[in-house]
């Protein structure tokens, strides 16, 4: 697909520096997992895309990473034509090929369906960036594990009761598995597949 120049749109206003203080973001969200961080180093985004999740991909995509889109994501030329102009990442349409997967809430991929890596490198896994609807910090999942002194509380709105079962569950693989980044609006974090999941209680799981 031609890159169409009316639907591209400016990337980093300063693109050494804000592409390096996005990278210490996801580094800082990565390794304390369920913390909030506002990214702010952009003016707009792609239609279909908010501002943390267009941040996370001019830090972290390149030539060199395999990408694979959700189908309402990979049917939107502005996102298609963006990240092949600023990224020139390649696109693949098998998301167990994707070294990183750009999906919205309501279009999850089966995570066992992803690359979790392997026994000799487990970090050649897939990352998932999910676009959701609302991120904070109020009770209702416990996190523990790495990065977290005691706990931390994380609510991550409008997942699937599958795909949330599904996330707790992949745990048990480690050190296989698949780490997560969360994006809403400006806010962002993570959930990398050292973070134990507790949910408070079964009737409070459903967002």
């Amino acid at each position: 697909m031609a890159v169409s120049s009316h639907e591209l749109i400016a990337g980093f206003t300063d693109p050494v520096q804000a592409s390096q203080q996005v990278f210490r973001a996801a580094l800082k969200v990565m390794s304390e997992p369920g913390t909030l961080v506002d990214v702010d180093y952009v003016e707009e985004a792609p239609k279909g895309l908010d501002q943390s999740t267009w941040q996370l991909t001019l830090s972290l995509l390149d030539p060199d990473t395999r990408v694979w889109l959700s189908p309402t994501l990979a049917a939107n030329d502005a996102v298609i034509s963006n990240l092949r102009f600023h990224c020139q990442c390649p696109l693949v349409e098998n998301h167990g090929e994707a070294d990183f997967a750009i999906a919205l809430h309501s279009e999850l991929p089966l995570l066992a369906e992803l690359n979790w890596g392997s026994a000799e490198y487990p970090d050649r896994s897939t990352t998932l960036m999910v676009q959701v609807p609302a991120l904070s910090a109020e009770p209702f999942w416990t996190l523990s594990g790495p990065g977290i002194e005691h706990t931390r509380s994380l609510r991550i709105a409008g997942l699937p009761d599958a795909f949330r079962a599904e996330l707790i569950k992949s745990r048990q693989r480690f050190p296989l598995g698949i780490d997560t980044f969360w994006c809403c609006g400006n806010q962002l974090t993570a959930l990398p597949r050292t973070t134990a999941i507790e949910p408070l209680n079964t009737a409070q799981e459903a967002c």
